[in-house]
């Protein structure tokens, strides 16, 4: 999107009316007005008018001077609740033209529910319990699921400590598959720790103790206990991995090996760790055994071994919300599996996929219709009506499930962020832009969309979109998501 970018900035002022020339002194004691005068003066006004008058003059004289502070302005944002409400009818006439737009297909494929956050009314609903093909609006599924079982505030640990025989060391995993190959950077999310960081802490200790010389080399070990499981749903298709769509689930990676479409992730991340680890153990003096290119044997490191060092990745909110403004469909299964762990369920893939559905319905969501192939969205099979995806929005949105609320927040804003940073490209569609969150969801013939808006009256809703029979082409995917995208900012612009 080039050239539209607007911003607009509210700028409140308070003002104090205070004379041009004058000054003031408070009162010095109870009952004594103090003038600042001088003597002579103030001895002059009370000849004139005297003692008594004279000092109601300069108490009413004081009072002029004294700040007068301008009335509280009225706030430029006001709270959703205080919205106007929108008129059903309204919003359907709104979006009647896009909901017949041919590049959504087939009309029976096409789901869309509206809805007042406020009151729950449903403004516009059609074929709301279709089990259609959702794409990665599964992962607010998943996003829910998670912030029941995991500590959001805490991060992800990645540990190096002794191994069972004295010349052994162990790298742990701990759930942080976006380590920063050198230094940490405490202001990102991606890439807070770093592998260089661990390893200077390391290579510390182990000089403390006499290792890691000529005389005293070390062997590296890889722990990989922690989360073990499936690097993969069944869903996933040698295609998905190799085209870089995904990457391999992991509990140990960095943020530079994170799958990109068409620049793939290493089979192994966190073998790749463990290698390049070694590596930088070597860069700072430390005889360890191994060549640049020899894989790090696993083995789980012994209970109550000494720990030698360890890094933190960012809070488990902010990599919820990394996960979902970047649609990363490795790094959500891999939290919704550490959430299931937490909470007593199995690694596999079907037994998260089933403690995530369990989960939602959990809030008191029907969940009828839902079938989950995995719980980024990615596989074939998983289907979602649109009435779910609503009645979780309005949950997340209207403050009765305050944890709900927390995962939601991580949606990308319309033109701004994550993987709607380049849609409501248009100029009818700039209503949207700042005012609209939404994840996205594509596959090949599948669109969806599902958020929340903001209308012209100050009323929030939430939407659901999802049509599942456009084209394959190139041309049909982006055209369908334009029709979703014209959609919201037909709500953001409503006057309702």
């Amino acid at each position: 999107m080039v050239g539209r970018r607007r911003t607009a900035v509210a700028v409140l002022s308070v003002a104090l009316a205070l004379p041009a020339a004058s000054s003031y002194a408070g009162p010095s004691s109870p009952g004594t007005v103090t003038s600042s005068a001088s003597p002579t003066q103030a001895d002059a006004g009370d000849a004139t008018a005297g003692s008594a008058g004279g000092s109601v003059g300069v108490v009413q004289a004081q009072a002029e001077v004294r700040p007068r502070i301008a009335p509280d302005p009225v706030p430029v944002l006001q709270p959703v609740s205080r919205g106007l409400p929108a008129d059903p009818a309204v919003v359907a006439g709104e979006l009647q033209d896009e909901l017949g737009n041919e590049w959504l297909g087939d009309a029976a494929h096409v789901a869309v529910t509206v809805r007042d956050v406020g009151t729950g009314e449903h403004l516009v609903d059609r074929n709301v319990d279709s089990a259609l093909t959702p794409a990665s609006t599964t992962k607010l599924l998943a996003a829910a699921a998670v912030v029941t079982a995991l500590p959001m505030d805490e991060g992800f640990r990645t540990r190096v400590v002794t191994g069972p025989e004295a010349d052994q060391i162990v790298l742990v995993a701990g759930g942080d598959m976006m380590l920063a190959e050198g230094a940490g950077d405490p202001d990102r999310v991606a890439g807070q720790a770093g592998l260089g960081d661990l390893a200077d802490q390391t290579a510390d200790a182990l000089r403390a103790q006499g290792l890691g010389t000529e005389e005293s080399p070390v062997r590296l070990r890889l722990d990989t206990t922690y989360g073990e499981g499936a690097i993969r749903p069944e869903g996933w298709t040698d295609f998905w991995l190799n085209q870089g769509f995904t990457g391999p689930i992991t509990m140990l990676g960095l943020v530079g090996d994170r799958a990109t479409p068409y620049n793939p992730a290493p089979r192994d991340p966190a073998q790749a760790t463990a290698i390049l680890f070694r590596a930088a153990l070597k860069e700072r003096g430390i005889a360890v055994g191994g060549g640049p290119r020899t894989e790090v044997p696993r083995l789980a490191a012994p209970d109550g071994a000494q720990a030698l060092g360890e890094v933190e990745s960012a809070p488990a909110r902010d990599v919820l919300y990394e996960a979902i403004r970047s649609s990363d469909n490795a790094l959500v299964e891999q939290l919704a599996r550490q959430a299931a762990i937490a909470d007593g369920a199995q690694p596999d893939p079907a037994s998260v996929r089933d403690w995530v559905v369990q989960q939602v319905a959990d809030y008191g969501i029907d969940m009828t219709g839902v079938v989950l192939a995995d719980v980024s969205g990615l596989s074939d099979g998983t289907t979602i009506p649109v009435r779910v995806l609503g009645d979780l929005l309005v949950l997340g949105a209207d403050d009765s499930h305050p944890e709900l609320q927390e995962a939601l927040g991580g949606m990308p804003i319309a033109g701004y962020s994550g993987t709607l940073w380049d849609r409501f490209a248009l100029d009818h569609q700039e209503p949207g832009v700042g005012v609209a969150r939404a994840k996205t969801g594509s596959l090949p013939g599948v669109t969806s969309l599902a958020g929340v808006v903001v209308t012209q009256d100050g009323r929030l809703l939430a939407y659901a979109m999802v049509a599942d029979e456009i084209g394959r082409d190139g041309t049909s995917a982006l055209e369908a998501r334009s029709v979703f995208d014209s959609m919201v900012a037909e709500l953001a612009a409503c006057g309702c």
